[in-house]
């Protein structure tokens, strides 16, 4: 939607006349009006012009109402949170077996700085195997987690071999 502007005709002598009078005496109000035009004219064209209407601005200053397959095109779906997983508590039927810690318990000295005690966190490290048989079971390997009253360095349980979970740290073949 183009701006509606006023058409003005500019006389460059006349414009330069009236400047040649200001250096010898004070404007009149009529060259002052003439100055004043000119320069707001010169203004208007080099303002930008705006591009940031939206749909329904412009159209409720047309007096238009925007139908509601317009809106729902404008509204992007609500996505849930998360990344697609499901976490421990999805499968409450599955069998949940504790792992404590290999080689700590709740009150030792932590073998990161030496200095702090390591305490049972609230809540495990949650591992969950789903075995595909017909029907599907799944079992969850609650992880002991210890953390260090010093430095702050968590410790999780190792997860059993009965996992089925492939080491991490398995050596390379050539």
């Amino acid at each position: 939607m183009k701006r509606s502007r006023q058409r003005i005709e500019v006389n460059l002598p006349e414009l330069d006349a009236v400047l040649e009078r200001a250096l010898q005496s004070p404007l009149s109000d009529p060259d002052y009006q003439k100055l004043k035009t000119a320069l707001h004219a010169l203004a208007d064209l080099v303002k930008p012009e705006r591009t940031t209407e939206k749909t329904d601005s412009v159209l409720a200053e047309a007096g238009v109402a925007p139908s509601s397959e317009e809106k729902r095109e404008d509204k992007k779906p609500a996505r849930k949170p998360g990344h697609g997983r499901n976490g421990a508590d999805a499968f409450p039927g599955a069998e949940r077996k504790p792992v404590r810690h290999a080689r700590l318990a709740s009150g030792d000295i932590c073998p990161e700085c030496e200095k702090g005690k390591v305490y049972t966190q609230k809540e495990p490290k949650a591992l969950v195997r789903v075995i595909g048989q017909a029907p599907l079971t799944a079992t969850v390997y609650e992880l002991e987690r210890l953390r260090c009253n010093g430095c702050g360095q968590v410790f999780t349980a190792e997860e059993p071999k009965a996992s089925g979970r492939r080491s991490t740290t398995r050596p390379r073949q050539r």
